[in-house]
């Protein structure tokens, strides 16, 4: 029997294949290859993942959001209904009270400088999302000066801005860390692996692991999330220090921005955002490159510093590392990110795959060619997290 995820895939090579600079993928029919720019070939699966469709379960909290004080309590109400990482055994023990300290700062600053426009903005914004990503959402946009003005600049220019995916910093492999927050988020969230190896599971050669999760929601927005943590034999590795220091906040959000077309939507291009949010004073860091041969681009706005860790916490992390005791006042990072859009006539494959119809003037319709990660773009992640500059 034929596998209709496997076919649209095989459509999708075809297609690129024919018509951009990917090769075939000797013995596979669902990949592409490209050559980077040093000359490395890289494998590109095109397989959508599987997954029930789930409910937009963030909608009931967010959704009338209208001033700051109300934003709060809506994010207050959907961590307390709902199983997050402190309702797991075992999964705060690791972590420093600070980091309750450091969310309360936080909404601190929000309420000084947030107006209610803005949170009414992030409101809407946070409705199309599920109750887990919503949260984590939240603790990220305010904390940073350049998730609010992304969205207030796609305002401006008629942009759709879309949730790509955020990245969970858990703690050490040695106590199965990120192993129990994939257990909750599937267990409790409805969340997925990719049904093939290569995508659910990553080990990298600079101490860390991961596990990307999906989840693709009845009003067809897809979420992803990315669940990190250090290697049990690597102490001076940094995921696992900054989950003892900001438990489990996102280590970043990643959004992207798309605008219709006549009957297309397309990608914003990444040049494009980085220079609207230039233009707004938000520092831009390293570029990832064209891994993907343009499919999946990535780039860093500069970490949202904290230097108001406590002294104590900083001594204990340097007793690892000296470098530690700086690096870890990187507290959050916004990542910019363009995947390239999906012909209107594949986008509508791709949703009937989930059982629904895709509409191109739908915000949250979204159909990117590739759906996933590379390992060598994920690894760009924590090199950049931790420059200092």
């Amino acid at each position: 029997m034929n596998d209709p995820f496997a076919e649209f895939a095989r459509i999708l090579a075809k297609e690129l294949i024919e018509n951009d600079n990917f090769m075939p993928s000797p013995g596979s029919r669902v990949k592409v290859e490209a050559t980077r720019d040093d000359q490395e070939i890289i494998s590109l699966d095109l397989t959508p993942f599987k997954a029930r469709v789930q409910p937009v379960s963030a909608a009931k909290y967010f959704a009338a959001v209208e001033t700051v004080p109300h934003l709060l309590s809506a994010y207050e109400a959907a961590k307390r209904d709902n199983v997050f990482e402190a309702n797991y055994p075992g999964a705060m023990q690791r972590v420093f009270g600070y980091a309750g300290e450091f969310l309360q700062a936080i909404f601190r600053r929000a309420q000084q400088s947030l107006t209610d426009s803005q949170a009414a903005m992030v409101g809407k914004w946070l409705a199309g999302l599920d109750v887990y990503t919503a949260v984590k959402s939240v603790e990220s946009l305010l904390n940073s000066r350049a998730d609010v003005a992304l969205l207030e600049v796609a305002q401006q220019r008629n942009w759709t801005v879309h949730f790509d995916h955020l990245a969970i910093r858990c703690g050490s492999k040695a106590g199965g860390d990120a192993e129990r927050v994939v257990d909750m988020l599937k267990e409790h969230h409805g969340y997925v692996s990719a049904h093939f190896p290569e995508e659910a599971f990553y080990q990298f050669p600079d101490g860390w692991n991961a596990y990307p999760l999906y989840k693709v929601l009845e009003n067809g927005q897809v979420l992803r999330v990315f669940i990190d943590q250090s290697d049990a034999d690597n102490k001076t590795q940094i995921i696992q220090h900054w989950n003892h220091v900001y438990g489990y906040t996102a280590h970043h959000l990643a959004i992207r921005a798309t605008v219709v077309e006549g009957d297309q939507r397309r990608a914003v291009s990444l040049q494009e955002v980085m220079d609207a949010l230039s233009q707004r004073g938000i520092g831009i860091m390293t570029p990832t490159g064209e891994y993907t041969s343009g499919l999946l681009l990535q780039v860093f706005t500069k970490p949202e510093k904290n230097p108001a860790i406590p002294a104590a916490l900083k001594q204990t992390v340097a007793q690892y590392s000296p470098d530690l005791a700086v690096m870890i006042e990187n507290g959050k990072l916004l990542e910019l990110v363009s995947r390239r859009e999906m012909s209107t006539d594949n986008a509508r494959k791709l949703f009937a795959l989930y059982g629904m119809k895709y509409d191109v003037n739908n915000p949250v319709h979204s159909a990117p060619l590739y759906q996933y990660f590379l390992p060598a773009q994920a690894a760009h992640v924590i090199r950049t997290s931790v420059q200092t500059g």
